[in-house]
């Protein structure tokens, strides 16, 4: 398996190159480039390339121009960004590139291997199931990120462990990633619509069924009847007892 490091940073690239464990990661073979016309040339060379980690600022072009090359050409690494920022602030042109994972610099070893691991993986599975993975940029994906996120948890509403991190493993994305994309995209919060699912899914049992508000509330995955009541009643204005007598009015 073949990676392409890219960053501007001469001893950043040095550092990963050096001290990562490629032989238990199984890529064998490490490319670099210090910026995107190098990245370019290699790609023009190799591009059977199965991963690329990418800087996002360089002088010139940044990674995402890079990566939109990429797919211009049908060329579809795992890609991984390099970003300075604490906080994720490209979460839009992510979602738009399909990107898999960011990691923070410095980089932390061992966070980049964990991270490395899941992308040999995610290569493997495009390499038997290419059909699958193919990125065409002419047309909109069936399911975007966000929609696989929102699906997962209307399928798991009934689960206590519903959060961020289930989600994450689930789409195999780092939790802080989804979350800054999908508040990106929606406007709202990845934990605020996991509350939103849960609470419409208690309005429908509660107008359509006769179970009690224990069962609902676990039904529905909050931790207990009492918080789910308050939640309810925060939420909607009144308890979930009055809101079903309410509906059997109508």
């Amino acid at each position: 398996m073949k990676i392409l490091i890219i960053d501007d940073d001469f001893y950043i690239v040095e550092d990963i190159r050096l001290n990562t464990n490629w032989e238990k990661l199984g890529i064998h073979e490490q490319y670099s480039a210090h910026s995107v016309q190098e990245a370019r040339n290699v790609m023009e060379r190799q591009p059977d390339m199965d991963i690329v980690l990418t800087d996002i600022e360089m002088p010139k072009e940044n990674g995402f121009d890079f990566i939109r090359w990429l797919y211009k050409r049908n060329l579809n690494p795992v890609i991984l960004l390099l970003t300075g920022h604490e906080r994720f602030d490209y979460a839009h042109s992510a979602i738009e590139l399909h990107l898999m994972d960011y990691l923070t610099k410095p980089v932390d070893i061992a966070n980049l291997e964990n991270a490395l691991a899941k992308a040999v993986g995610e290569r493997k599975r495009r390499k038997v199931y290419p059909e699958l993975f193919k990125i065409n940029r002419e047309e909109e994906k069936k399911e975007s990120t966000i929609e696989i996120i929102q699906d997962c948890v209307r399928k798991n509403l009934s689960s206590p462990d519903l959060n961020r991190q289930m989600i994450a493993e689930f789409v195999h994305m780092n939790p802080d990633y989804i979350s800054a994309i999908f508040s990106k995209k929606t406007g709202e919060s990845l934990t605020g619509f996991i509350l939103k699912e849960r609470l419409k899914a208690a309005k429908v049992m509660l107008s359509t069924t006769d179970y009690s508000l224990q069962e609902i509330s676990y039904r529905t995955g909050f931790s207990s009847p009492s918080y789910f009541q308050r939640q309810f009643k925060k939420s909607v204005g009144i308890t979930p007892k009055k809101y079903r007598m309410d509906e059997k009015k109508k």
